[in-house]
């Protein structure tokens, strides 16, 4: 079922030795050593602080950065389909939406 698959590749642990990147899980490891202790399982915490994971930069950051690149191709957008519409109504009725009494 599912044809042939190639079996999984499983990393080398020591790609996630990056928490010496992230001033906050440097600093638990210096306390911990200060104290005498290690903690063999921090490199399982990289994901809370690296910043490229939307849980950590905020909500609205990452609102920001879906919404932001295309905000002004929509602005556009959308301003020339409003003057496409009422010249259309403009040149069929003879007048537009915007001075039509209701």
């Amino acid at each position: 079922m599912g044809g042939h698959h190639e079996p999984f590749k499983i990393p080398n642990y020591s790609i996630y030795s990056n928490y010496r990147d992230f001033p906050q899980l440097a600093q638990h490891e210096k306390r911990l050593a200060q104290i005498g202790l290690k903690d063999p399982w921090i490199r399982n915490y990289v994901y809370l602080y690296d910043r490229k994971y939307p849980h950590v930069v905020g909500q609205w950051a990452h609102f920001k950065k879906l919404i932001l690149p295309g905000w002004k191709a929509g602005v556009a957008f959308t301003a020339a389909l409003i003057l496409v519409e009422e010249a259309y109504q403009y040149k069929k009725h003879g007048t537009t939406s915007w001075d039509a009494h209701h």
